[in-house]
């Protein structure tokens, strides 16, 4: 990063802060992991000045042969490691990821469970703000007083509710 501590120094102490801040505590949320240095390595690469929209073979813009190569890579190493026909290594993000599962699993108007936001769930398990809530039919379940997963209560609300699919892991649930 010398380049940037001369460039803009600023920016680079943030960073080394941030660094430290990783560094120095433990990050229980998922989307949140550290990246090992190699996987640093390849995002600060030139890899990152290209816009690669669409599918390895079918991109809307040109240049895309080192991309497309990266990514059936990515697409046959997640197929070998979870013994499925297909994988979709694209979504960037959670909310991304989760709308593809559901695509994938649920019709509109399936029912779907998920922990309670203010719990620690996801926005996108059912939350009102979330257009999942307009496609899906969302229940959520809770935490008790002592901060634990209400098991009695998710098992209840299963039962009575037979949803399509549960949602197990919270963003902030730690």
């Amino acid at each position: 990063m010398k380049n940037l501590k001369k460039q803009d120094p600023k920016i680079y102490k943030i960073i080394q802060d941030e660094v430290k801040r990783q560094e120095e505590g433990l990050e229980l949320i998922p989307s949140e992991s550290v990246a090992s240095k190699a996987v640093l390595e390849a995002l600060g690469s030139v890899l990152n000045n290209k816009y690669s929209e669409g599918y390895p073979g079918r991109r809307y813009y040109g240049g895309q042969e080192n991309i497309d190569k990266i990514e059936t890579l990515a697409q046959e190493r997640a197929k070998k490691i979870f013994n499925v026909p297909h994988a979709n290594v694209q979504p960037y993000s959670g909310s991304p990821a989760n709308l593809a599962v559901y695509v994938a699993v649920c019709r509109p108007g399936d029912v779907t469970m998920g922990q309670n936001l203010p719990d620690g769930g996801h926005l996108t398990h059912g939350w009102k703000a979330s257009a999942t809530s307009i496609f899906y039919k969302p229940v959520s379940y809770h935490v008790k007083p002592d901060g634990y997963l209400d098991l009695v209560e998710i098992a209840k609300l299963a039962l009575e509710h037979k949803p399509r699919l549960i949602w197990v892991g919270a963003t902030a649930y730690v």
